[in-house]
């Protein structure tokens, strides 16, 4: 009898025992605060975390209104947590900023408190004012599940409008861009349609221009319609005539072939070597030494090779040495006025080294035995070619989490790329200290 109540006490006692230990230790388990860390866990497979400690105090039916909520929200893409009524702010942020590292998706994240007195959120869709105004919209002594719900709403069709905005600010700005990128290649084509149509107006003034040359040395060559088969005409008179034959073919076979100002140098190169073999054809029927080849008469290529350097100055330019046949020179040292080679420019004629850039190539052609453009361009210091070849124109044509400072109402630096907005109801807890 005394054993069995022995075996009774024992019992009594070990199951007192049993309720202290589970009290003390799963009590205590049940109360305590969750790590960033759960709580991140927790999010990664669902929008909403109810802390360890305020579990008993949301109802499941809350619980699912949020869920809910929260499910629907896609451009907002928002996730809660439901805390302790005593967590101060510090504690609030950090946790946030900590969760919504660790889980790396979501633009939003939501602390509200289990009796529904506050709630604060970070964003990177939404500004800290932006938060500010949706919780300050909130009812007083709401339910936690309303307080969220309705924030998570107004959110949600805050970041519609955002996005709404900002895809007609694109439109805007792409219908602006078609106008300027339009504008653009609209100007773009004008300018290289009116460049086309002066560098085609300048071709067609060159074309003539060298045209007249070649025509003339055909007629000079006609004139003297030497019989090269005349078994009777002296060697070397015969040489250079076949060679002027040959350079005119050559001329008349270039200027056919040009389709830019720049195969106008060939052309000019074979007129002045046919020009030189002219001179010295007659030279030699003359019975007169053939003449040195010495660059052509600067003033009009035309009239052959040059007998002589004189000095001269182009209107409002300082003099220089240019070569010179017989009768320009004579004239230039006598004040006269030499006989410019007057090529076509517009409706008029001009000399050539003032008709335009098109004449640069027709210029060089003729001397390029003697220096080409650079021998030109130093002879025609002054005039209008002379300025477009020395002027280069002679040979080829996460951030930080930003939001509220020490408290809740307004922005601080978080860091991250989020702004931290949002507050109390008016009806909060002491935030003193406290868990999760």
């Amino acid at each position: 009898m005394r054993s069995h109540l022995r075996f009774r006490r024992g019992g009594v006692l070990a199951a007192v025992l049993g309720a202290a230990v589970l009290l003390v230790f799963g009590g205590a388990g049940a109360a305590s605060a969750d790590t960033s860390a759960q709580i991140a866990h927790g999010l990664l497979s669902s929008r909403l975390y109810v802390t360890s400690k305020v579990a008993g105090s949301v109802s499941p039916g809350d619980q699912a209104q949020m869920r809910a909520a929260l499910d629907k929200a896609d451009k907002a893409d928002i996730r809660a947590v439901v805390i302790a009524n005593d967590v101060p702010p510090a504690a609030t942020r950090s946790m946030l900023a900590q969760v919504a590292n660790s889980v790396g998706k979501g633009e939003t994240y939501v602390a509200v408190s289990a009796d529904g007195s506050g709630l604060w959120a970070i964003s990177k869709k939404l500004s800290a004012s932006d938060i500010d105004q949706l919780q300050a919209r909130g009812t007083p002594g709401a339910s936690a599940a309303d307080q969220l719900t309705g924030f998570v709403d107004r959110a949600e069709k805050k970041a519609e409008d955002q996005a709404r905005s900002g895809m007609i600010g694109g439109f805007v700005l792409l219908g602006l861009l078609v106008v300027v990128v339009a504008g653009a290649a609209g100007a773009f084509l004008v300018v290289r349609r009116r460049r086309r149509e002066r560098e085609a107006r300048q071709l067609d003034d060159l074309k003539r221009g060298v045209q007249e040359d070649v025509t003339l040395l055909g007629e000079d060559i006609a004139r003297l319609d030497l019989n090269v088969m005349d078994q009777g005409l002296d060697p070397a008179v015969r040489g250079h005539y076949e060679a002027a034959m040959n350079s005119y073919d050559a001329a008349k076979a270039a200027i056919d072939a040009a389709r830019v100002p720049a195969d106008m140098a060939h052309v000019a190169t074979a007129l002045e070597d046919g020009r030189y073999n002219m001179t010295a054809t007659r030279a030699l029927l003359a019975g007169e030494p053939v003449p040195e080849h010495r660059a052509p008469c600067f003033f009009n290529p035309n009239h052959g090779p040059s007998v002589q350097d004189v000095v001269w100055a182009p209107p409002g330019a300082a003099p220089r040495s240019v070569p010179a046949c017989a009768a320009d020179a004579q004239a230039v040292l006598s004040g006269r006025a030499p006989d410019y080679r007057m090529v076509p420019y517009g409706d008029g004629r001009r000399p050539y080294w003032d008709a335009g850039p098109a004449y640069a190539p027709y210029a060089g052609g003729y001397y390029a035995s003697y220096g080409g453009l650079d021998l030109v361009s130093g002879l025609l210091i002054g005039t209008a070619l002379g300025s477009m070849m020395s002027g280069g124109f002679g040979g080829g044509w996460g951030g930080g989490f930003d939001g509220g400072g020490g408290d809740f109402g307004g922005g601080g630096d978080l860091g991250g790329g989020w702004d931290f907005g949002g507050g109390d109801f008016g009806g909060g807890g002491d935030f003193g200290g406290g868990d999760f």
